[in-house]
């Protein structure tokens, strides 16, 4: 996954001294401006029969790589343009809102170039990785335990309760009666079909899996939007959590809503998960702020967050299949807090208003962005609510999971949480560096 280039010189820029030398294409003063780009600058190159984008170019005239006096060239601004991707400057200049204040898909230039199936910044680093083993002879460190990449499975727990009522709903419009009195009668016992962790616990076994939990710590609305339909400090929500904590699944927190802005009501919700050290957080429908969002996780002691992905699509929000340390535009500095970008929701499949695939569309859909994770032994991030993993109006959809769980499987993937992942390349970096 990474280099260690302590005995090799890169150069950006007009200093072009470098074993490794990367053309400088954008001037610094365009990122004070705070405006987007130029799209009538941007070029696309072929890079391993893969037509990547380019953003701050006049030319395509020139091949990727050059070789001159011993020197490798990187003709195109690949600095440039990952920043831009990896940062979110995009959202950060000019980007639309939709009704709970995400960034609209469909106002990104990921939409406008129709990559969101291309992490992109993985392209670019492969760019730099191949000139510097043109440079040295060796090959990047890859490490997952020996696997070829790694996925990360989340569940966000916002119901558990309701299956009685929205299962005895969709049940009724699918004229599927005699079901209704068992939905009725399990809720009366205490055994709501979505209070089902150890259905998913279940599933995950067979393949040797551990997930991350997050789970939701405010009950109720906040102005017309919904929290927690449970208690996060009842008897069985604390059983639940000492029981997956107990079996090696991470537990984080599911940031409430207006938590990705005020770092004191992140805090408490942290405070209220049960006898935990909470390390890594989602926010509640994906909400992320750019421009303060990084600040509120920093100061609320967070390791990682796992936030960026689309609500509409599934696919590389910020260009890359590989977590990266997020960038703090208030500081105007990288940030200690690692992203996992999150590639795969269920409910981005499954909302007529998002997708709308269907089952069997949507295992192909997911393989594709799975093959591009495997390019790069980069971590494939999936989230399944426990909603997904019932039989009741999302009939089929647990089914979906364990095809996808089973191709990663056959594939050599690491099955694992999102601390797994943090701690593994935390792990890794600090190796290289002892080298």
């Amino acid at each position: 996954m990474y280099f260690n280039i302590a005995d090799i010189k890169v150069s950006y820029g007009n200093q072009q001294d470098g074993q490794v030398c990367i053309v400088k294409q954008v001037d610094d003063s365009f990122w004070k401006k705070k405006t987007d780009i130029d799209e009538s600058r941007i070029v696309w190159k072929e890079w391993n029969n893969v037509k990547i984008p380019f953003l701050f170019n006049d030319s395509d005239k020139e091949d990727v790589l050059t070789k001159k006096d011993n020197r490798i060239i990187v003709n195109y601004d690949i600095v440039a343009s990952a920043f831009y991707f990896l940062s979110g400057w995009n959202e950060y200049v000019s980007s639309e809102k939709d009704d709970f204040g995400r960034v609209k898909y469909n106002s990104t230039l990921i939409h406008r170039l129709k990559i969101d199936g291309v992490p992109v910044v993985n392209y670019y680093f492969d760019i730099l990785s191949d000139a510097i083993s043109q440079i040295t002879g060796k090959a990047p460190n890859k490490d997952w335990h020996q696997h070829t990449f790694a996925v990360a499975l989340s569940h966000d727990i916002d119901v558990c309760h309701g299956a009685w009522l929205q299962g005895s709903f969709s049940e009724f419009k699918k004229k599927r009666f005699l079901s209704i009195p068992k939905l009725i009668l399990n809720r009366w016992f205490g055994k709501d079909d979505w209070f089902n962790f150890s259905k998913i616990t279940g599933l995950e076994r067979k393949y040797n899996a551990n997930s991350t939990f997050y789970f939701l710590p405010r009950k109720g609305k906040v102005n017309e939007w919904e929290n927690a339909d449970y208690d996060i400090q009842s008897t069985d929500i604390k059983k639940v959590i000492s029981d997956l904590s107990g079996n090696g699944n991470e537990i984080g927190v599911h940031g409430s809503f207006g938590t990705h802005n005020n770092t004191e009501l992140l805090k408490q919700d942290m405070a209220r998960i049960p006898d935990m050290s909470v390390e890594g957080n989602r926010f509640h429908f994906l909400m992320f702020d750019v421009s303060s969002t990084t600040s509120v996780l920093e100061n609320a002691g967070l390791k990682y967050d796992t936030s960026i992905g689309f609500a509409e699509q599934i696919g590389f929000r910020r260009g890359t299949c590989l977590p990266f340390y997020l960038y703090n535009f208030e500081k105007n500095m990288i940030s200690p807090v690692l992203e996992i970008p999150l590639i795969v929701m269920d409910v981005s499949l499954i909302y007529k208003k998002y997708m709308g695939l269907s089952q069997k569309e949507s295992v192909p859909a997911v393989v594709a962005l799975i093959e591009e994770v495997k390019k790069f032994n980069g971590v494939f991030s999936m989230l399944w609510h426990n909603t997904s993993f019932s039989d009741y109006k999302y009939t089929g959809w647990r089914d979906v999971y364990e095809q996808i769980l089973s191709y990663c499987n056959d594939n050599d993937a690491l099955l694992t949480s999102n601390i797994d992942i943090y701690n593994k390349i935390i792990d890794n970096a600090v190796s290289i560096k002892s080298k």
